[in-house]
């Protein structure tokens, strides 16, 4: 208990020395509490911690950089059925590094339905910042008629450089778990419950809309030590839509025990704008993985096909020795 605190305050600590784009994360298993805030939990270990960064755009601006650090697991403290989540993501976008923090505090409470089958909800609630640096901006009063000149007055008056605001999310999951490798799992999520006030300006009306992510996932057993690995995601948030389908494939070097060894790796499109090839490794506890978004959207010419590198690590406390292996789900994207 003692090493499992140290491993996860480390992780949560090392989260306010990183910077981070636009929070869109391609590895979405790795991610689970931005998925969904039902799948807090929803792991066949007693403790999880999470960490993940992104880089994108370098080839088009300045590049935006993602960085998000969870832990979840079930204390002894609580009911056998009730887990408990804390999620932190710092983003920074763009010239006028635009970035977004947010800390959030979650629960989840699983009902065993029928044998092997587990319905979960979630509530997910925390506080957010926006914020601006206008100072990394130019504008047109600044050019002094021969060249641009930083010292001069801007000419603009802004109201704020930061907000903040409250988050709430909303979510379900069921699990069919058919055996150790074998499971699949269905999810539907509802983001920004409270759609928060989003102006820099004090405007009224300009909220963050609600989301709605959907997704199905499962780990299959295709033969011998090969495993599949299907996903699928939409999520929707106001006008703006976007899918995400593919597979992953495990071959499983050693399963005795407690003793785990695999390599994995895949390939999943979102339509309309990249494609993500990813590989990766799981040891025991431990389980890594690094993937690169292939752009083919409108920005191709700029980008030249190039979008980001990802990372993941994850590692898991207590794991069960008769379930060694995390079920591959997807987890979120802010559009």
């Amino acid at each position: 208990m003692k090493r499992a605190g140290i491993i996860i305050f480390f992780f949560l600590i090392t989260a306010g020395y990183c910077q981070s784009q636009d929070i869109h994360f391609s590895q979405f298993f790795f991610a689970p509490q931005m998925l969904n805030p039902a799948e807090i939990g929803n792991f066949q270990a007693q403790y999880r911690a999470n960490a993940n960064q992104k880089t994108q755009w370098r080839q088009v601006s300045q590049p935006y950089s993602t960085f998000s650090m969870s832990a979840d697991g079930r204390f002894d403290f609580l009911p056998e059925n009730v887990a408990l989540g804390l999620a932190m993501m710092n983003d920074q976008a763009g010239d006028s590094q635009l970035s977004t923090f947010s800390l959030l505090v979650g629960g989840s409470y699983m009902y065993e339905i029928a044998e092997n089958h587990e319905l979960r909800g979630g509530l997910q609630m925390g506080i957010s910042q926006i914020k601006i640096d206008y100072d990394a901006l130019s504008f047109d009063n600044q050019h002094n008629g021969v060249v641009y000149d930083p010292n001069l007055p801007t000419g603009e008056k802004f109201s704020r450089n930061a907000r903040w605001y409250a988050n709430i999310n909303l979510g379900v999951a069921h699990t069919w778990q058919a055996s150790a490798r074998n499971a699949i799992t269905t999810g539907w999520a509802l983001h920004n419950l409270n759609r928060p006030d989003q102006s820099f300006f004090n405007d009224v009306g300009v909220n963050l809309p609600m989301r709605n992510a959907f997704h199905v996932s499962a780990s299959w057993k295709i033969h011998g030590d090969f495993d599949a690995l299907p996903a699928f995601r939409w999520m929707q948030q106001a006008t703006f839509s976007e899918v995400i389908l593919g597979s992953g494939v495990r071959y499983i070097l050693m399963d005795e025990m407690s003793l785990y060894r695999s390599v994995f790796v895949g390939y999943y499109g979102r339509f309309g704008d990249s494609g993500i090839a990813m590989m990766g490794c799981e040891i025991d506890e431990w389980r890594f993985a690094a993937s690169y978004d292939i752009n083919v959207s409108e920005l191709e010419t700029a980008s030249r096909n190039r979008g980001g590198f990802e990372f993941s690590l994850q590692y898991l406390f207590n794991r069960n020795p008769r379930h060694p292996h995390l079920i591959h789900r997807f987890c979120p994207v802010f559009i």
